[in-house]
């Protein structure tokens, strides 16, 4: 009996509970949506179902009760009336909430909108041109309007005129104030408005050409006119560099001479604008492409070729006319006693900077292929009688060519010596013409020579930058030719018969150095040959600045290894000579000899007996590299042998590289068959890492280095070294930006 009991109440109260909320009472608002212009009324009725007597309701206007001014307000008997001034957002909800059960709720949404509307809003005209305008009336089924133009039905000449359709022409003369107000009224109530603002400009200046692509070194005129009257505005010229020849100049009656290579990017922007005013500025964009006047000046060259039975090395000076002629030149071959004379010839250049060329010599024609990178800067390869491939580069003479050495340089050769094959690096100190002090490092074969300290003699150069150059050390005396590019790089070859051998010289930064002078991020590549063949390494290394060799990778035959073990030494201060050493996975302990240049890195050469080989450390100055670090134009030169044929080849082309990583390119090649020229290069990856590594797969298709694996170590935005070692080939080189 007692449960019982419980459950009757328990039953009662709920029962009680549920009259009190009202259970059962449902409401709905009428209407559900409405257009209300700023001000006016919209009346809502509410129904209440359910309820039994108790059928009163509380209006709010976004659960505000009655409202405020931002939103609008609503009265007790449903009557709301919105706000002076639009709210953001425009649409307002209003709501019912019936008093039998405050849990119940109905909505309906209103819109706040001018009962006359103008599109657009505002617009900027300039005089005599025209704008359309459109006025939308929410209010009434007469939609017409009448227009006005800053009150003036119809507008007039000073403040511009609007048709009957909206179309509005402005003044021909700019009015003051510039900015003129276009109304619509409504025709169903005059009272109803709309208004937009014009912004009335000066006509804008029209360019001719407006598409034009000039090429490299060439001149384009450019005309401009305002309403169809010819003008004389104020040039001018503008690209993405902080060297204004890189972007051509424009003379003041629109004479635009394109730069001899095209700028970052690839094009200039040509601007007119008017001093006084009286006209808009305009400009158009103008495609620069490579072209014969990109190779234009005085240039000196040196090219060589990776064979120890038929080693050949080529160094000279050679002038350019920029439209296809070359004038004239010197060169030294090794082998020959006297310097060849070159008499003449032609060249042609492409639009992506690939080009050929034929020399005429005393000694008989030569043909190279060549790639620019800039007007200052080549890549070439050319195909010997003997069926050898030679490359190597073109670099612009400067006026410093015939100042002599002076200051602290370093060397790096490589060549035959006694049929093996040989390479040497080395310091030296150069002051009025004599070598004061001089050190360095020699492998031929497995005979390995360190710290051979020695003297020499420089004379000055020619009017063309040729001169002699010699070293007295324990190690022999050598003898040699050099080319000046300027008085920081020289292009060298030994002429005293010991060893036949290549190489450059280049300005050190001067100084005392010791361990902390090197702490710095580089870049490698070496090339040679082993005892079972030729032989290319590269890769990515840390100097600290405290003995230490963090962060290192080598790519080599086969294999990639990562480690961080290694030591560096600087063995004499005045030189900057420096030992490294690292341990491999593959091959236990690698040694190398370093002598530092100008502007971070060094010549480089192995002195562990594993290898002859040599080549250059760069310093990486590129703080994250990624896939859009070099993207752009690139001039690209690699050599080395084809394992398949057991021959040399050289390849010199471009290459193009997206924001999507996306590679396309063009390559030219050199071998014992003869050349290929315009091989496409297609690459089905492409993709470069935090530290600079960079590798681009070609496919198996691919006309150029099919199925190739090319690594590149970005140094820069603008150079990276490369590096193919696969079962196919072994190739070491260079990229070069264009723009």
């Amino acid at each position: 009996m007692k449960r019982l009991f419980s459950a009757g109440v328990t039953l009662s109260f709920l029962a009680m509970m549920i009259g009190c909320h009202g259970g059962g009472v449902s409401i709905s608002v009428s209407p559900s949506t409405a257009t209300v212009p700023p001000g006016q009324t919209q009346q809502f009725t509410a129904s209440v179902s359910g309820g039994g007597s108790n059928s009163g309701v509380t209006w709010q206007v976004n659960s505000i009760i009655g409202g405020n001014s931002t939103v609008g307000t609503v009265t007790a008997a449903g009557l709301y009336t919105a706000p002076a001034v639009i709210p953001s957002p425009a649409t307002v909800t209003i709501t019912a909430v019936p008093a039998a059960n405050t849990l119940e709720t109905a909505t309906a949404s209103v819109t706040i909108a001018d009962t006359v509307s103008v599109s657009p809003a505002s617009a900027v005209v300039s005089v005599t041109a025209t704008q359309q305008f459109s006025a939308t009336v929410t209010f009434s089924s007469n939609t017409s309007v009448t227009w006005q133009v800053n009150g003036v039905a119809g507008g007039n000449a000073t403040v511009g005129t609007i048709s009957t359709t909206g179309t509005y022409t402005a003044p021909s003369t700019v009015p003051s104030p510039p900015r003129v107000t276009i109304t619509a009224v409504s025709q169903a109530d005059s009272s109803k408005t709309s208004t937009a603002t014009v912004l009335v400009t000066p006509p804008p200046i029209e360019i001719s050409p407006t598409t034009v692509t000039v090429a490299a070194g060439s001149q384009q005129g450019f005309t401009a006119t305002v309403l169809l009257q010819s003008v004389t505005p104020t040039w001018s010229v503008q690209c993405p560099s902080a060297v204004q020849a890189a972007c051509g100049t424009i003379t003041a009656d629109g004479v635009f001479t394109a730069p001899l290579v095209p700028p970052l990017g690839g094009s200039v922007t040509i601007t007119a604008s008017m001093a006084d005013g009286s006209a808009l500025s305009a400009s158009v964009t103008v495609p620069i492409q490579i072209s014969d006047a990109t190779l234009v000046g005085t240039y000196v060259f040196g090219v060589a070729n990776q064979s120890i039975s038929a080693f050949a090395a080529e160094a000279g000076v050679i002038s350019f006319d920029g439209v296809g002629t070359i004038t004239g030149g010197t060169m030294d071959r090794l082998g020959t006693a006297s310097p060849i004379t070159i008499t003449g010839g032609t060249y042609s250049i492409g639009t992506d900077g690939r080009g050929t060329a034929i020399l005429q010599t005393d000694q008989g024609p030569l043909a190279w292929q060549f790639v620019m990178a800039t007007n200052s800067t080549a890549l070439i390869a050319r195909l010997s009688a003997d069926g050898n491939t030679l490359s190597g580069s073109l670099h612009l003479q400067q006026a410093s060519a015939t100042t002599p050495i002076q200051g602290k340089y370093s060397v790096g050769l490589s060549g035959v010596s006694s049929s093996s094959p040989f390479t040497m690096v080395a310091g030296l100190s150069a002051a009025s013409q004599s070598i004061s002090s001089v050190l360095l490092d020699e492998a031929s074969g497995t005979n390995i020579q360190s710290s051979v300290s020695g003297t020499g003699t420089y004379g000055a150069p020619a009017a063309n930058g040729r001169g002699t150059l010699t070293l007295s050390t324990a190690f022999g005396n050598q003898s040699f030719v050099y080319y000046a590019v300027d008085s920081t790089h020289l292009k060298l070859l030994e002429t005293d018969g010991s060893q036949l051998a290549s190489g450059d010289l280049y300005q050190q930064s001067g100084g005392s150095y010791s361990l902390s002078s090197f702490n710095e991020r580089l870049a490698f590549t070496l090339s040679g040959f082993t005892s079972s063949g030729t032989h290319a390494i590269g890769g990515l290394f840390t100097l600290d600045g405290n003995a230490g060799v963090p962060n290192r990778l080598l790519d080599g035959v086969n294999q990639t290894v990562f480690d961080s073990s290694g030591i560096y030494l600087v063995t004499d201060a005045n030189s900057g000579r420096t030992t490294l050493k690292w341990s491999t996975a593959n091959t236990g302990t690698s040694q190398y000899v370093l002598y530092p240049i100008a502007n971070g890195g060094f010549v480089i050469m192995e002195t562990d007996g594993a290898a002859v080989a040599s080549g250059l450390a760069l310093q990486q100055t590129l703080a994250s590299p990624s896939s859009v670090s070099l993207v752009g134009q690139l001039a690209l030169g690699l050599a080395g042998t084809d394992l398949a044929s057991s021959t040399p080849v050289a390849l010199t082309g471009s290459a193009s590289i997206s924001q999507s990583a996306a590679w396309t390119g063009t390559l030219d090649s050199a071998d014992s068959s003869g050349t290929t020229l315009g091989a496409v290069s297609q690459v089905g990856s492409f993709s470069i890492s935090t530290n600079g590594r960079g590798v681009a797969t070609l496919l198996p298709s691919s006309p150029a280095l099919s199925g190739s694996t090319l690594i590149l170590y970005v140094i820069d935005t603008n150079n990276a070294l490369l590096l193919e070692t696969d079962s196919s080939r072994v190739l070491v080189g260079t990229a070069v930006r264009q723009y």
